[in-house]
């Protein structure tokens, strides 16, 4: 009777691993940007972006929660690895592993990172995945007020000029790369599964344009230079550089650390990715009370 039993759940679980893998990423990613938000709740620049950074930390963090439980469903899952409070994987941005250096990095995540996110999840509002389904109607309501907070604080940080414009730009150009790869190659194979399964309705390429149809009408109003041009004839927004593949973990979708960094190890064999917080000076934050 038991092993009837046990045979039962297993037949219960899902096996697919692209679905489990990309699920991964969007919970790592929305579980790191909440922590990140969190510490600009008390050193905001204004007290309604204060105010705004709280609400936003708070959706961030229930969507990671929303979508870690999923992959406990999954044969693929590490029963070590589904609780976000033991979990040791990390499969979100690189840029997210340490403080945000300023306000800018804080609004140039809102406005590339968050909104590349919501791009997924707008694609999957009719998933074949019913609570991928179900999530992401909720998350792309939700996130219509990110979308208005960050298009607010570029415009605001790009018209003000001098260091403040050049701190912004300098922030969405760290992230630009690695957030535009988050889709992957157009022949991913984690994301051409999922299209062909009917859990998203678009491929990476697609995904990468309907993305850049999103932040570009507020980039090249502000005249930030990116390598994107408008197509007159097709009314689209198009890519006229290619990402860097060579430097993308296709696994944890995220950039690899540089060469330096992987290969130049101390005698005593511990990592060298902690040498990355002397390249930059963070400011302290306070969590939210």
């Amino acid at each position: 009777m038991n092993g009837e039993k046990e045979e039962c759940m297993a037949v219960t679980h899902i096996d697919n691993a692209a679905l489990f893998a990309v699920l991964s990423s969007l919970a790592d990613n929305k579980q790191a940007i909440g922590r990140r938000y969190a510490y600009w709740c008390n050193g905001a620049p204004a007290l309604e972006a204060a105010v705004a950074a709280a609400a936003m930390t708070q959706d961030e963090l229930g969507h990671a929660r929303t979508l870690y439980p999923l992959l406990e469903d999954f044969v693929q899952a590490d029963p070590g690895q589904v609780d976000p409070m033991t979990r040791t994987l990390q499969y979100h941005l690189a840029f997210l592993d340490h403080d945000f250096q300023g306000w800018s990095d804080f609004v140039a995540t809102n406005f590339l990172l968050d909104t590349a996110l919501t791009t997924f999840f707008a694609a999957a509002q009719q998933s074949s995945y019913e609570p991928l389904r179900q999530r992401s109607r909720k998350i792309v309501q939700e996130e219509r007020l990110h979308e208005m907070h960050a298009d607010g604080w570029v415009r605001r940080l790009a018209k003000a000029g001098g260091a403040v414009r050049a701190t912004l730009v300098a922030s969405l150009f760290r992230l630009w790369n690695e957030t535009l790869c988050w889709f992957g190659p157009e022949d991913d194979p984690a994301m051409q599964s999922l299209y062909y399964e009917g859990i998203i309705d678009a491929t990476p390429d697609e995904l990468r344009r309907r993305y850049l149809q999103k932040i570009m009408p507020t980039l090249s109003s502000l005249e930030i230079d990116v390598p994107v041009s408008f197509h007159a004839e097709t009314k689209r927004w198009e890519l006229h550089q290619s990402l860097p593949w060579h430097a993308w973990d296709p696994v944890a979708r995220r950039a690899m650390p540089p060469k330096w960094m992987r290969n130049d190890r101390p005698s005593d064999g511990t990592s060298q990715w902690k040498n990355r917080e002397t390249l930059t000076n963070h400011t302290p934050r306070h969590m939210c009370k």
